[in-house]
């Protein structure tokens, strides 16, 4: 993972970015407040990655790595679309009925290529399943819905930059 990568990654990974904005909830069991879905992805001989992540505030974010000078692609939303903070709440609400069948670590690890790693982050601990990206996209799976709606996000973050270019 390049820097700029790691450090977006960071960001969203850490529930203290949150602390001091108004109006952030945790939900279920295990309090999350973040959630998000983890893609690597080989590009020739390297591997880069994708994430996208939503909070409990209605912000999400899609963060990918590229070729440009920073290295780093993205777009942010939620405030004032409507239709991308009711998929976020969607994802993160599932999210939080999933965590008792995922790992608990400190820190997300790097997934391996073909495989999507889904994650629920609290104040002090991270949740997340890795798991064959076929498997995600199993309907019959219980992560299934978590994955559809981060790529529901995807297009709702598609949307909103043909509606709104420069605002991504």
């Amino acid at each position: 993972m390049n820097k700029a990568y790691q450090n977006m990654r960071g960001f969203w990974l850490d529930v203290k970015n949150l602390e001091n904005r108004k109006g952030i909830m945790e939900l279920g069991v295990d309090k999350i407040s973040i959630a998000g879905v983890e893609m690597p992805i080989p590009d020739g001989q390297t591997v880069k990655y994708l994430l996208i992540a939503t909070n409990s505030l209605g912000d999400s974010s899609l963060y990918f790595e590229n070729n440009s000078k920073s290295g780093l692609g993205g777009m942010i939303g939620g405030h004032g679309n409507e239709k991308l903070q009711e998929i976020a709440a969607h994802m993160l609400a599932h999210a939080s009925k999933l965590t008792g069948q995922m790992e608990k670590s400190a820190q997300l690890p790097a997934g391996e290529p073909g495989n999507i790693t889904l994650f629920a982050v609290a104040k002090d601990q991270i949740f997340y399943k890795e798991l064959p990206e076929a498997q995600a996209r199993d309907p019959q799976n219980p992560f299934y819905p978590m994955f559809a709606y981060s790529q529901q996000l995807v297009g709702a973050f598609r949307t909103q930059t043909q509606e709104n270019p420069g605002r991504c």
